[in-house]
């Protein structure tokens, strides 16, 4: 056991989920059919929302969400840099200009009050992200967008089985992206959905989503459709396929079981007397998805770098990671919008100190033992005098 190697992620597949699989390889039918509104119903009826629409992916949701709340050309969008670059990739597909402001150092997530700061009259939607699976502060985002007249768009691709106040993310009046990529709390493999109670807003999306044709052009292969299509927009090829739309409706029947097996308590009664550690916001008023569990250190109290400590780990056997290299490090974006680090203090500080440690359904709670005894080695020979 000592010297094991504990990975940071293991995907959860279960016979189940491979019979799953094979069934839909067996029917014949593979891209977007069947399986896929079977899960778009399943999550919207989940969620308590009235439409879900199955997406190649989180981003091509994000995409395909920002055209549905018109944003165009010339337009801002307010967004966090504490992200992957995927939240603004969407953005800048849309030919708009991403706008970023500094994060709640409680929660990890965009702060309301800097948001504020940046908008302006070209400003036409805010999209935060629920980072690690904590839901971001709703009640000052729906107030701001009220009183401003601007889109929220919601990156969830952390927070599938989150809640907010007792509602589940993914049913405001808004419209929200979830990611079912492989490390995700369920996984098509490649995947997302788009939910909204917006009619419209869930038309153009579907409509989008496969090259503009109309919304029942998928059966045109099937014996009830016909051959008959129309192309009512300049679409993308986003749609999700039956093969992985059928892995997720496997792994939807087990979410709830999944979803405990998600042993962040474990981790947290661990670390209650390590100083040099503080475990990841939560607050009373949500339900944590608990898709990551990142830990801050204390570099006052280390006389070694949080880089050096994850090379330590990885030494030690232990897989881990950071959530996120923010948007203002990378090259790309430091280049293309000037961005300084020190425009976002709270992100920045926070960056430095942020290790992300092993968390998914079915890890064991002496995998969880490990790590945090081989971690507390590792501070414990690097701790200042």
């Amino acid at each position: 056991m000592k010297d094991t190697y504990i990975p940071f992620y293991r995907t959860p597949v279960t016979s189940k989920q491979v019979a799953a699989v094979v069934k839909t390889l067996k029917s014949g039918w593979l891209t977007t059919g069947p399986a896929c509104h079977e899960l778009e119903d399943r999550i919207a009826g989940y969620l308590g929302v009235k439409y879900a629409i199955g997406v190649s992916s989180c981003t091509a949701g994000l995409h395909l969400s920002l055209l549905a709340a018109g944003v165009k050309p010339g337009d801002e969008v307010i967004t966090t840099p504490f992200t992957f670059v995927a939240s603004v990739e969407a953005i800048l597909h849309c030919g708009a200009t991403p706008i970023f402001a500094d994060i709640d150092p409680d929660s990890f997530n965009l702060s309301p009050m800097h948001a504020k700061e940046k908008i302006t009259d070209r400003t036409t939607a805010i999209m935060p992200v629920h980072i690690a699976g904590l839901p971001c502060d709703l009640n000052g985002f729906e107030a701001l967008a009220w009183k401003h007249k601007l889109h929220l768009i919601h990156d969830a691709a952390h927070a599938i089985g989150a809640e907010y106040y007792g509602n589940k993310i993914g049913t405001t009046p808004a419209i929200t992206s979830f990611s079912f990529y492989v490390t995700k709390n369920i996984t098509t493999g490649e995947g997302g959905m788009v939910t909204t109670s917006n009619k419209r807003m869930a038309d153009l999306v579907r409509v989008l989503s496969l090259h503009g044709m109309d919304r029942q052009a998928w059966k045109r292969y099937r014996k009830s459709g016909s051959w008959y299509y129309e192309v009512k927009e300049l679409g993308y090829k986003y749609n999700l396929a039956d093969l992985n739309a059928s892995l997720g409706l496997a792994q939807f029947e087990e979410f709830d079981k999944m979803q405990k097996q998600r042993a962040a308590s474990w981790y947290d009664r661990l670390f209650e007397n390590v100083e040099e550690v503080t475990i990841p916001p939560r607050n009373d008023h949500s339900v944590h998805a608990w898709h990551l569990y990142i830990i801050r250190i204390d570099p006052k109290k280390l006389s070694i770098t949080r880089d050096e400590l994850i090379a330590e780990l990885s030494k030690a056997g232990v897989g881990c990671s950071v959530h996120f290299i923010p948007i203002f490090l990378h090259p790309y974006y430091r280049k293309k919008y000037g961005l300084k680090s020190r425009e976002f203090p709270d992100t920045k500080k926070l960056y430095e100190r942020i290790i992300t440690l092993p968390l998914y359904p079915g890890i064991r709670k002496w995998e969880v033992t490990e790590v945090v005894r081989r971690l507390k080695v590792i501070l414990h020979s690097h701790r200042r005098k």
